[in-house]
């Protein structure tokens, strides 16, 4: 297993977890103790130096990026869309843990989550191979091992935003080429309960099932020949295919606490790394 280290400052806010962890994972598979593997499930982990944001898209789900908006959706289709499960937090980890480094998701630390209800509670022993490209996570219980996959080696920067306004929380959470934006619904749901049964519960009020799923989670990419990412996966699949500038981003100042988008829109900063910050503010450097 590689070597583990664990420092607090960043360039600025403080980190949470070691670089290894840092970067944009996609998930191979995950297995259950009944030997049955999913393959199939979209699952991206993109983890900045503290703040985490997770998305998990059935791979049923329907091609509805034909779709204008919840509102041209019908019933079946918001159901579908009730089934997806993505959360916006904080990774905590202990690199003591045995048998293995923790990681862990305390509750109180959640910025969003789609999901009224938890679906895996759970801490998770992670372990990496040689390179650091593959990671495995055990859920301590043993109900699941997961596979997962580095998208981008060694990013040399991350970044997580945060922003409040209009009742709904924004989150932007960028790796390297790799971002995940994420967008609150404005009215939070008491009921702990899946959300595909709280929908199946309103019966035939659409609006009201519109309501509880205006809630964004959006899987973006940039490459070598864009400025901007374009997203690739999104809880409102009709965002498919559209640009998020980012240029904006990686001029943010090293121990800003805030910064602003093009549209005059202010962040707080959460966190913002580079690999080897510390050793560039090292004397003589």
């Amino acid at each position: 297993m590689m070597s583990i280290s664990l420092a607090e400052e960043t360039a600025t806010g403080r980190r949470t977890v070691p670089e290894q962890l840092i970067g944009c994972w996609k998930r191979h598979s995950i297995s259950f103790p009944d030997g049955s593997v999913d393959r199939e499930t979209q699952v991206i982990w993109l983890q900045t130096a503290s703040g985490v944001a997770d998305m998990r898209i059935s791979a049923t789900r329907p091609d509805l990026r034909h779709r204008d908006g919840l509102a041209d959706c019908k019933k079946g289709d918001l159901l579908a869309l009730a089934e997806q499960d993505c959360f916006a937090a904080t990774t905590l980890f202990n690199p003591v843990s045995t048998p293995r480094p923790l990681a862990f998701w305390p509750p109180s630390l959640d910025l969003l989550r789609f999901q009224p209800v938890i679906s895996f509670p759970e801490p998770g022993w992670l372990e990496w191979n040689s390179d650091g490209s593959v990671m495995m996570e055990y859920a301590p219980s043993g109900a699941y091992e997961e596979d997962w996959r580095l998208l981008e080696s060694e990013p040399d920067f991350a970044v997580n935003l945060v922003k409040s306004g209009d009742g709904a929380t924004d989150c932007l959470y960028v790796t390297g080429n790799h971002a995940i934006r994420a967008r609150s619904r404005r009215n939070s749901i008491a009921q702990q309960r899946r959300l595909v049964d709280i929908a199946q519960s309103l019966g035939d009020n659409l609006d009201a099932i519109r309501e509880i799923l205006d809630c964004e989670f959006s899987y973006a990419r940039r490459d070598a020949s864009s400025r901007d990412f374009t997203i690739e996966l999104s809880t409102l699949p009709w965002l498919e295919g559209q640009k998020i500038c980012s240029d904006w981003i990686y001029r943010i100042s090293p121990r800003a606490a805030f910064a602003a988008d093009p549209d005059g829109n202010v962040w707080k900063v959460d966190t913002l790394w580079r690999r080897n910050h510390a050793a560039k503010l090292a004397p003589g450097n």
